[in-house]
């Protein structure tokens, strides 16, 4: 089973280096003290913010690692996670087909991440991320919301959304507890 999981680590490996070591660089604010760029700030300047990730080319890297997992897990993506993969804990029934598309949608896409962010390249199973660590925390919470909470709410309809990472996080790896204020509408006529 190492193999596999192996083979996949090191393709998502490959093509993240063929794509540069650099993601690409996203326009600077308009305005603040603040500058996207790397490198340091200089004396006595603003200290400078790191360059964000680019979505697409991290949905890219992350769409080809799911895609090389599932080629090695070929035949088996209706068996349980558990089964197929090594160290699954929360979602270890769900079929490992779901379980990827799942780890691609909500966790990867809904935080706007790659699999590495949470897992260590070369060994998916390794417990040591502190992101994985809360990952599997988050999903807790998710589960008690959906199938605990939201379904004692007896005025909902059957055909609800259930909660996802996608909720709070929309793409971010900081959830998002507010709303913009929205703008009042100009004033006509005196």
């Amino acid at each position: 089973m190492r193999t596999p999981v192996l083979v996949a680590a090191l393709t998502f490996v490959a093509i993240a280096c063929s794509r540069g070591a650099k993601p690409a660089a996203a326009p600077a604010p308009a305005a603040g003290p603040a500058v996207a760029q790397a490198g340091a700030a200089a004396p006595g300047a603003a200290p400078r913010r790191r360059v964000p990730p680019n979505p697409w080319q991290q949905d890219t890297v992350r769409r080809a690692t799911v895609d090389s997992i599932l080629k090695t897990i070929a035949g088996r993506e209706n068996e349980r996670a558990g089964d197929v993969f090594q160290n699954v804990k929360n979602l270890k029934d769900m079929p490992a087909g779901e379980f990827l598309a799942l780890m691609d949608g909500q966790y990867g896409r809904g935080l706007g991440w790659t699999c590495t962010n949470c897992h260590v390249a070369g060994n998916f199973a390794d417990d040591s991320k502190k992101n994985k660590k809360i990952a599997r925390q988050m999903q807790v919470m998710q589960d008690y919301i959906n199938n605990r909470s939201l379904s004692r709410v007896k005025e909902l309809d059957a055909d609800y959304d259930k909660a996802t990472c996608a909720m709070c996080h929309k793409g971010s790896a900081e959830p998002h507890g507010d709303f913009p204020v929205p703008a009042l509408p100009a004033r006509t006529g005196g």
